[in-house]
């Protein structure tokens, strides 16, 4: 029996926590953090929406960092209490940022681009079919919904504890899955 996506989040997190402090997390952190920058070189046209990560995610500000040092245009979500978000363009600054509740940093200049790229957030992605997990305020799907038809991709990081070869939880109708799903773990990997 498929858990509910809450369910399902609460055994996900604190698994994603502990695995944040193992060397592996490291190394897959480092090989999918190469794996994006060498997927945007092959994708160079257009802007990258990309969060910034917590603790228990792939760190994006190196990746952030290196965008920015090449050129490429970065959007960074911002998000409302309608539960809807949109992105901003990203320059580097600290200024730019502020923490919110979530204790997540956003942006604090209000504009709406619209990423050729997004780089998709989640705590599990299934293999094959790249169906999603978020973490339970469904501002992507909402976004990729609405604006998904403007959005060239979607690119996802999955450590692995993030991947499934099929899901644990309930896929909604609504649900929207990623395009392209790096791994952080070779699969013939220990």
């Amino acid at each position: 029996m498929a858990l509910t996506k809450k369910a399902f989040r609460q055994l996900q997190i604190p698994r994603m926590a502990e695995f944040a402090k193992t060397p592996a997390f490291t190394k897959e952190s480092h090989r999918l953090q190469d794996q994006l920058l060498a997927y945007l070189t092959r994708h160079p046209q257009g802007s990258v929406g990309l969060t910034m990560s917590g603790g228990i995610e792939v760190p994006t500000e190196p990746l952030l960092t290196a965008l920015l040092a090449a050129g490429r245009p970065v959007l960074l979500p911002k998000t409302f209490s309608d539960r809807t978000m949109h992105f901003v363009p990203y320059h580097g600054q600290a200024a730019e940022l502020a923490r919110t509740d979530y204790g997540i940093l956003e942006p604090v200049a209000d504009a709406d681009e619209v990423p050729a790229i997004v780089v998709v957030p989640g705590i599990a992605f299934v293999r094959g079919s790249h169906a999603r997990v978020g973490f339970g305020a469904g501002y992507y799907d909402r976004y990729l919904a609405a604006r998904g038809s403007a959005i060239r991709h979607t690119v996802t990081m999955a450590t692995s504890v993030m991947l499934f070869n099929a899901p644990t939880w309930r896929v909604a109708a609504h649900d929207v899955a990623v395009d392209t799903l790096l791994e952080g773990k070779q699969p013939n990997e220990r």
